[in-house]
């Protein structure tokens, strides 16, 4: 899901508790929560949030400088974790009513940092919450798949974005050459067009490091990109979609020794062959 439907169902206070904010880099997970906790905490009505000019929308700044009392900020207090007992005492705030604003916003800045302890701590609170205002949980993490499952089930993820940029020429060049296969198996759905729709998205440079995003985040911005320029049937639609995301991690399975060229096939197929 995009950040721009998420404001649009906060500002409607439809916003699920607990929401993961990845992709990108720290700085921008950073302002994206600021943004939503803006959407969250306005006085205004809901077609004016965030107004920028309430006492909320102007108190809530970065994390790092915000000194409102319901817009809560855990940012990571050991060298390479955040652990149990800091993540125990910034919950507590959940369980006290808000001070000023309709409600609350906690944010962890690093949530890939959390402890084992530490994650549970959170997992309880988010299945047992207090019922009393509303609570809103933000997971900040480089990638959701940094998260432990049972945390990434009970929350809405968020994309923000490749955290390297990418060059726009590259990304129309892979994605016409993917269209056209595209095109050629809704035409006609056979097997040789997902194959030269996944050679198609790895045609761009950068394969040779098995641990670099940038190739893997420029092959999902150009199936983006192709689905800007196209009406198709909703269930192809959504299976391009949920393919373009599933490229953003799938550097994991490279990194365990699979070719990019057997990942792109076997991800192309799955998600194409009968899409639903």
């Amino acid at each position: 899901m995009r950040l721009e439907a998420v404001l649009e169902t906060a500002r409607d206070d439809r916003l699920y508790p607990s929401v993961i904010l990845y992709g990108s880099n720290l700085d921008r997970r950073r302002s994206a929560a600021v943004e939503l906790a803006r959407v969250l905490l306005c006085e205004r009505s809901p077609e004016l949030r965030p107004c920028g000019e309430c006492r909320h929308c102007s108190r809530v700044g970065s994390p790092a400088e915000s000194f409102h009392p319901d817009f809560h900020v855990l940012e990571r207090d050991l060298r390479t974790s955040t652990s149990a007992g800091a993540t125990k005492s910034f919950l507590k705030n959940a369980y006290a009513a808000p001070f000023e604003a309709r409600g609350q916003v906690f944010v962890l800045a690093e949530a890939e940092t959390l402890t084992g302890g530490a994650a549970d701590a959170l997992l309880k609170l988010l299945e047992e919450p207090p019922e009393s205002s509303p609570r809103h949980f933000m997971l900040l993490a480089g990638s959701r798949l940094d998260l432990l499952t049972t945390l990434r089930s009970r929350s809405l993820a968020v994309y923000l974005g490749p955290a390297d940029a990418f060059d726009e020429s590259d990304v129309a060049a892979l994605s016409e050459a993917f269209g056209r296969s595209i095109d050629g198996f809704l035409a006609n759905p056979s097997a040789i067009h997902l194959l030269t729709a996944a050679e198609a998205l790895g045609r761009g440079s950068g394969w040779e490091d098995p641990r670099a995003r940038k190739p893997w985040a420029t092959a999902s911005a150009a199936i983006v990109h192709y689905l800007e320029g196209v009406t198709l049937d909703a269930p192809i639609r959504r299976a391009l979609l949920a393919l373009a995301e599933e490229l953003l991690d799938a550097p994991l399975m490279r990194v365990r020794g699979i070719t990019h060229g057997r990942i792109l096939e076997g991800l192309v197929s799955r998600h194409l062959a009968s899409p639903t």
